[in-house]
């Protein structure tokens, strides 16, 4: 009853405040009028997906300081954002489009953008509603595989689809706030928990992970995933580069800043972001510790071999010794449950705002109102979360990790360079931004194709094939430098495209300075929300 609870007054406040979202400013971007406190919550929220929750927990349960190497990296992504949020802001504009056509303006560029933001949000998308639906099926009870983790995944992706078709940026901005302290005030109390089993003694919690893991000698040595010598060496710092570089620059993000009414206000959303996931990686590293601790690292590597059980089955054992257990249970569910639900909504309405905007309005139906625009994104949203329900839960049951390392890489290795080089080198041109996007992002989808995760390994979406020959699991350590060397070869080599050099002169005061009015770049003047939240 509180889990539904939680599903009804969630699905009402996107409804009372989708409704309050008129003109495309109030839609895409919460009329440009978040707070930096507001918007570093709701940042926060977009930031922390469940995948993130349970992969953290799960790695530090299983691996020790693997585990917490990537909760570090998870918090130094957020470093790169930092440098990038005054001038992203500055900019204006809704949408990845939007940033890349201030410098290159045309249809090949919006296209660009377009298949940069779904290259990261459908995997994504589909990885959240896969492991959300695994997660909250075994926690009320059901089967972690089959019908009811199919049934699960549906009907999260189902209130999904109405909160991002409904609802614009300002629910989305409500929800993920409340999401934001939902979780750390969720996660506090299952540490407390944790903490009181072990009489409040951090030590004796280090102790008891290690005897209960399945390497007690190593746990807090590292390459228990990566493994040891050069390689494991090598596939740690690949792993730990894609993090770093390409979750901080996710499309998603970069439209919330977006909705700060200036740069300044977006940078100092990002520092209190900071601050926030810094908490929640504290709080990730103490669960799995406990996970490991109470329950044990090979039970939680039998209920899923990638880790990713490791808060439900830790909610679990401390909702059995406890009077008040199915409050533990609750909480918990609610927890995942939210955590799933903003960020896929985010994923999506970031997908519908680069379809309506960038395709439908800019680039083929020049000339389309507002309305139509805002039509067109609630219809593209409705397709994009059918399409992801449909995969998601197609893949039930396998190990959809490769699209999660595939969607970070492919962020790191084209969406970053693209907006390093054009925001900061005079020198860059079309084809350079061109090449630099598709190339990376096929860099990307050939590596992974061929690497770990997804054949060779018995923890492969295809364990009974072996055509790997790439050794990493994600692709970062090549694909990256791959991206900005063919923004930087091509501009070099094709000229003709290179944006003049009194436009990008006042391109370049408009980002440092901020100076120029940030207006939508549609071909339609929207209509500009003038409150405050």
């Amino acid at each position: 009853m509180a889990f539904l609870l939680v599903v009804c007054l969630t699905v009402l406040l996107y409804l009372l405040y989708g409704a309050a979202s008129e003109g495309t400013t109030g839609v895409y971007a919460a009329g440009r009028s978040l707070r930096p406190v507001v918007n570093a919550l709701a940042l926060s929220g977009d930031y922390i997906s469940v995948t993130t929750l349970l992969t953290v927990t799960g790695s530090v349960a299983l691996a020790g300081y693997d585990g917490m190497a990537l909760a570090a990296g998870g918090v130094g992504a957020l470093g790169v954002l930092l440098l990038l949020a005054r001038p992203l802001r500055n900019v204006g504009g809704f949408t990845l489009g939007d940033t890349w056509d201030a410098r290159f303006p045309g249809v090949s560029t919006r296209v660009a953008g377009t298949v940069a933001t779904l290259c990261f949000c459908l995997p994504l998308t589909v990885v959240q509603l896969t492991v959300a639906g695994a997660a909250v099926s075994y926690l009320l009870g059901l089967s972690q595989f089959g019908p009811a983790a199919q049934l699960c995944t549906t009907f999260i992706g189902v209130i999904m689809i109405c909160a991002a078709s409904l609802s614009g940026m300002r629910g989305n901005t409500v929800l993920q706030a409340i999401k934001t302290v939902v979780l750390l005030l969720a996660m506090a109390v299952l540490a407390a928990q944790v903490m009181a089993k072990f009489g409040w003694s951090p030590i004796r919690l280090v102790d008891a992970a290690a005897d209960r893991s399945t390497d007690p000698e190593h746990l807090y040595e590292g390459g228990l995933f990566g493994g040891h010598g050069t390689s494991g060496t090598l596939s740690q710092l690949s792993a730990q580069l894609t993090t770093v570089l390409g979750a901080g620059v996710a499309p998603h993000l970069l439209m919330r800043l977006k909705a700060s009414d200036r740069g300044e206000s977006a940078r100092r959303a990002v520092r209190k972001t900071i601050g926030l996931v810094t908490v929640f990686s504290g709080l990730a590293v103490l669960l799995g510790l406990g996970a490991a601790a109470l329950v044990g690292a090979r039970d939680i590597a039998a209920a899923d071999a990638e880790g990713q059980a490791a808060i439900p089955v830790l909610a679990l054992q401390l909702a059995a010794e406890k009077s008040d257990g199915g409050a533990i249970l609750a909480l918990t569910v609610s927890m995942i449950f939210l955590t799933s639900l903003t960020v896929v909504a985010s994923l999506t309405l970031s997908s519908a705002a680069s379809l309506a905007h960038d395709i439908y309005a800019s680039a083929v139906g020049r000339g389309r109102t507002a309305t139509s625009e805002i039509r067109a994104m609630r219809w593209s949203g409705s397709f994009i979360g059918v399409v992801a329900i449909v995969l998601a839960v197609g893949l039930e049951g396998r190990n959809v990790g490769f699209l999660s390392h595939f969607a970070v890489a492919a962020s790191a290795s084209a969406v970053l360079p693209t907006l390093v080089l054009g925001l900061f080198w005079s020198g860059f041109t079309r084809a350079g931004m061109l090449w630099s996007v598709y190339g990376g992002i096929s860099c990307c989808a050939v590596l992974q194709l061929f690497g770990p995760a997804v054949s060779g390994t018995p923890v492969a979406i295809m364990p009974y094939a072996d055509f790997a020959w790439f050794p990493f699991e994600t692709t970062g350590l090549v694909s990256i430098p791959v991206g900005f060397l063919l923004g930087w070869a091509m501009s070099r080599r094709v000229r003709g495209s290179a944006t003049p050099s009194t436009a990008y002169t006042e391109l370049e005061r408009r980002v440092l300075t901020g100076s120029a009015p940030s207006l939508p770049s549609s071909p339609h003047r929207a209509r500009n929300d003038t409150g405050r939240f």
